[in-house]
């Protein structure tokens, strides 16, 4: 079941290329605050139809339109991960700064566990009327973990953050192997220094922001989406 979900979601993300190029174009800018409501505010859509889809059909990513609607659900995907993720983030952040392992210690796991919750809570308000209240609803969201698996939802969101981080790494790892043999860098991905050139930084950049994190999202959202499906 979690790999047909897998499956699906990367099907479900090439269906529309268009949409994934002007994601991209919203990606790329995603240091600037609305270009970044907007992103989420089609992450929340692509969440909010999986909720309704079966796994492995033959939907395709919704319209790219409805600009005043995707702003203010951009609006509500950030301020409920947001809430969710301000504590333990703040926990881990005072534990680094004072050199407190317990802080950073409860930080991580806070963040673990508000964020496993986050997961379904954004799927649990696209299906209840997109009410913030409903993103708060810990026992309705728990009952639909609980209905689908403690065990299968937390490998569903694992895995999903480790097919992420793969696909970024090889990616970058490819890009750095090819910039090295071209000689416009000399890059360390595992945490040495290494010369960046002008042109090799716009290059990383533009491939991992203009078209692996759109696709990433889409993927992602999918996923969200179709994993809280099976407990409702």
């Amino acid at each position: 079941m979690i790999l047909d979900i897998y499956k699906d979601s990367f099907e479900f993300a090439s269906r529309k290329i268009s949409t994934l190029l002007l994601l991209g174009v919203l990606s790329f800018f995603h240091l600037l605050l609305i270009p970044m409501i907007f992103f989420y505010g089609y992450s929340y859509r692509v969440v909010k139809v999986s909720t309704q889809s079966m796994i492995n059909g033959e939907d395709v990513p919704p319209e790219f339109n409805d600009f005043k609607r995707m702003f203010i659900d951009g609006l509500r995907y950030i301020v409920v991960t947001f809430i969710y993720l301000i504590i333990p983030v703040i926990l881990f952040s005072v534990g680094l700064v004072y050199g407190s392992w317990i802080l950073l210690i409860i930080g991580i796991v806070l963040f673990i566990i508000f964020a496993l919750f986050a997961y379904a809570a954004i799927p649990h308000m696209a299906t209840n009327d997109d009410s913030l209240k409903s993103a708060f609803a810990f026992g309705e969201i728990n009952n639909v973990i609980s209905s689908i698996g403690y065990g299968r939802y937390v490998l569903n969101y694992i895995g999903v953050a480790l097919i992420s981080f793969v696909i970024f790494a090889v990616v970058i790892f490819i890009l750095s192997f090819i910039f090295a043999i071209l000689g416009i860098a000399t890059i360390n991905i595992f945490g040495g220094s290494g010369a960046v050139s002008t042109l090799a930084s716009l290059i990383m950049n533009l491939v991992l922001f203009f078209l692996i994190m759109p696709y990433l999202s889409v993927f992602q959202s999918r996923c969200s989406g179709l994993i809280y499906s099976l407990g409702c």
